[in-house]
């Protein structure tokens, strides 16, 4: 801690000034270009507030001592408070900030205490040590816990464990502080207030250059989304569920799971767009979707494959349980307009399961012969195809007679 002695104040308060500002204008500006991202107004307010917070820390003895503690710690604890916030808004956690408003509210109480009945300053040391520390460690335990389900969770963990690393100097520099001796009521050039300034100026630069990186991992991500994703049905577009089709294939490889398909077809579409308009079309579309997918699962997937066709992954699942579920499926389309009086929509559905040598072609050939099936036998049905059919089918034609014409047929041509 004694070799930060050498560093100026004014320097790394400067230096603060300049990092915060920074940082803040460029999460307003990121906030105004993309306003799908949360939480960054917060951040970008927590960072404001820390400079006045730091200013008036660094103005004692110049100015009413009482009156620059508790205006210089509520910034402070704000800051934290609003950094809190703003970091679980963006990683969407639901952890509500009424810990660490308690803990703020507890440290204010005793910064009181300590400036105003006792006037120690070993105890506003601890105090703040601590109040700071508790929240950066439950900041960290958040980005840990929401890691997994994050688009970078490696980046996430190096956060978090950036962030516990800070809150364990924090209060390592106050106990240690308060050990030797060297705090003291002013913000001199002292090793305590020296490393203060500059853990917060590392915290600063830090968490800011991580926000960043996150949020633009996050655009690029919603952006690679986007691009998978049918605009008229919320559903993937065909190059979206072919990928993933293509990452379950991948999956199935070496491995005991299970995985099933299903084309879904809405039968007589065409007349609905004749008859009733394109707009109504769109609109069955659309709402065949909802519906389907609000009976998911949270690992299906769903893509409209065509004009009125949907591609239907199940993983870690049987022919015979797709069949089950694609029958509430159907009925859930099927219940969508008998409340409005309109046609009821129904769908025609051919399920198959994947074999371990299958690839993406064989696959939905298969799904396809299981939905012509389905079609041809009236509509409004579910059909399985399977590899067991297919070599079936195979065997029979392998086995029909071939008719061979004699040489001298009328029916060579002429």
């Amino acid at each position: 801690m004694h070799v930060l002695t050498n560093l100026d104040t004014r320097t790394l308060l400067a230096c603060d000034f300049l990092l915060t500002t920074a940082f803040s204008v460029a999460l307003l500006a990121m906030k105004r270009c993309y306003p799908v991202l949360r939480g960054i107004n917060t951040i970008a307010i927590s960072f404001l507030l820390g400079i006045p917070g730091a200013f008036l820390l660094a103005s004692w003895g110049w100015m009413p001592h009482g009156l620059t503690i508790a205006a210089a710690y509520f910034f402070v604890l704000a800051s934290f408070l609003f950094l809190y916030r703003g970091i679980l808004r963006f990683i969407g956690s639901r952890r509500t900030i009424l810990l660490p408003v308690v803990v703020s509210c507890l440290a204010l109480a005793a910064l009181f205490y300590f400036s105003q009945i006792e006037r120690s300053a070993a105890g506003r040391v601890i105090t703040i040590s601590i109040a700071i520390a508790s929240v950066r460690g439950l900041i960290a335990l958040e980005l840990l816990r929401k890691s997994p389900s994050f688009t970078s969770p490696r980046s996430m963990r190096l956060f978090a464990a950036f962030m516990a690393f800070i809150a364990a100097s924090t209060v390592e520099c106050g106990l240690s502080s308060v050990i030797t001796g060297s705090h003291s009521g002013t913000f001199d050039s002292g090793p305590f207030t020296t490393t203060v300034l500059f853990l917060g100026v590392v915290s600063v630069c830090v968490t800011g250059i991580f926000l960043l990186w996150l949020s633009s991992g996050e655009l690029i991500a919603r952006s690679r989304d986007e691009s998978l994703k049918d605009s008229l049905s919320g559903a993937f577009n065909r190059r979206g569920i072919e990928a993933k089709l293509e990452t379950e294939l991948k999956q199935l490889e070496g491995s005991k799971s299970r995985l099933s398909i299903a084309l879904i077809d809405v039968d007589y579409f065409k007349t609905i767009n004749d008859v009733q308009g394109h707009a109504a079309g769109d609109a069955a579309l659309r709402d065949v979707a909802e519906a389907i997918t609000s009976h998911l699962r949270g690992r299906d997937y769903l893509g409209r494959y065509g004009g009125d066709e949907f591609l239907l992954i199940l993983p870690n699942t049987v022919s015979g349980i797709a069949l089950s579920v694609t029958e509430r499926l159907s009925k859930a389309v099927t219940a969508l307009h008998l409340s409005t009086g309109l046609t009821p929509l129904t769908l025609s559905i051919g399920i198959t399961e994947a074999v371990p040598h299958d690839d993406l072609a064989s696959l939905l050939a298969r799904a396809d012969k299981a939905l012509y099936r389905a079609k041809s036998d009236g509509r409004t049905c579910r059909r399985i195809y399977t590899e067991l059919d297919e070599k079936s089918e195979r065997l029979t034609d392998l086995r029909s007679p071939v008719l061979i014409a004699p040489a001298n047929s009328s029916l060579l041509p002429q």
